[in-house]
């Protein structure tokens, strides 16, 4: 998932494959609603965990919008959820390349495409920074 701070990307990856895809833009509801909706796909496509992208600075450093990102991690793991944070940096700036050629017009969100490419990522680094582990 790529947390942003008005919307939610979303993404289904298959650790046995690696293969992704991008799967939704869903609208940011603070913390609690968000995770009650993210537990929600989570089961609907048996999803094992969620990987969260932690949003860094270029030298890998936490940025302020990590704590938003953390609190989503802790309360997606009060629910039960199992929880991974991905660091991630300029995933946007990569959805918005992947998304010109594919096509997309410039004015579309890529919160999908930026999900996408987090667990990518997180895929073919695993194992990823544990948030919490149930």
């Amino acid at each position: 998932m790529d947390p942003g701070g008005r919307r939610l990307g979303l993404a289904l990856g298959d650790d046995q494959t690696g293969l992704v895809m991008p799967v939704g833009i869903h609208p940011y509801q603070g913390v609690e609603v968000t995770a009650a909706h993210l537990q929600h796909e989570a089961r609907q496509r048996d999803a094992e965990t969620i990987v969260l992208g932690l949003p860094t600075s270029q030298d890998g450093e936490e940025t302020p919008a990590c704590r938003r990102t953390r609190a989503l991690a802790e309360a997606l793991a009060d629910l039960g959820c199992q929880v991974a944070l991905q660091p991630e940096f300029l995933s946007t700036h990569a959805a918005r390349e992947r998304a010109r050629d594919l096509g997309r017009a410039r004015s579309a969100p890529v919160d999908d495409l930026a999900a996408q490419i987090i667990l990518e990522d997180y895929l073919a680094d695993s194992p990823a920074m544990p948030a919490s582990k149930q």
